[in-house]
């Protein structure tokens, strides 16, 4: 039945909507520049969000965590290869998404006997000039690059909403500690913005607080540092200072 294109066409809007409902209530992730680097952080019932992918690269993921995890290896394992084929300045996520997933992603989306990937996957750059780049991968095969940073979620008002925030903020400007507490403010403010517009409506998803977030979720945070003498930008936020942070957020 799949030969007729009307037919063809039905089950892929079926295909789109099916994901972006399974999407919908995972918690976004987001990804800005700051004064030496690059960050992501996000909310998540158990860790396994955000993680190191290469020497300058970062991934953060939305969605069931077999399908982020396949991805990631997938990734994970082509950037390793690129990088021993040719060499470290190679790997770059523009040829990873172009030469590598994207393509994947979007076969897999269209082939309607295949169950699609439900995820969405925010990677973050640093090139050898120490130029930050971003970019969000839908579960379809589609990718858009940002530069002053970018969102990831499953509510699209609530991307948008978060991203106009992104946007309109010189989080370049910024030292680490003040662009980690205004991206969670950010994460707040966009949860509250869409939750007021939508007020008239029934939710049975209300917006967290910070307070809230932090008490019920786990905060992940990585960190491309330009300001370090090792090869590999990548840490993660060390207890203590998500300790700090979350009492800066809520002071």
């Amino acid at each position: 039945m799949f030969e007729e294109p009307f037919r063809w066409l039905e089950a892929i809007s079926t295909r789109h909507s099916y994901v972006q409902e399974k999407l919908k209530k995972g918690q976004p992730v987001i990804a800005v520049p700051y004064k030496d680097g690059t960050l992501m952080l996000g909310f998540s019932p158990q860790p396994g969000k955000i993680f190191e992918l290469y020497d300058r690269i970062a991934l953060g993921g939305l969605g069931h965590p077999a399908d982020v995890e396949r991805l990631r290896m997938t990734l994970l394992d082509m950037a390793h290869l690129e990088g021993f084929n040719r060499s470290e300045k190679d790997v770059t996520i523009a040829r990873l998404l172009q030469f590598g997933i994207a393509p994947s992603l979007k076969q897999n989306f269209e082939e309607i006997v295949r169950a699609p990937y439900l995820i969405q996957l925010l990677l973050m750059e640093i090139d050898f000039d120490n130029r930050p780049s971003f970019y969000r991968v839908n579960y379809d095969g589609h990718w858009e690059t940002f530069k002053k940073g970018v969102v990831i979620s499953g509510d699209s008002k609530l991307s948008d909403a978060v991203q106009e925030k992104i946007e309109a903020t010189d989080f370049a400007s910024m030292p680490l500690e003040d662009a980690l507490k205004k991206a969670c403010n950010i994460w707040e403010e966009g949860k509250r913005d869409v939750a007021d517009k939508e007020s008239n409506e029934e939710s049975d998803d209300p917006a967290p607080t910070l307070k809230e977030a932090f008490d019920k979720w786990t905060l992940e945070v990585g960190v491309l540092s330009t300001d370090t003498e090792r090869k590999a930008l990548y840490r993660a936020l060390a207890p203590d200072e998500i300790e700090k942070l979350k009492s800066a957020c809520l002071s």
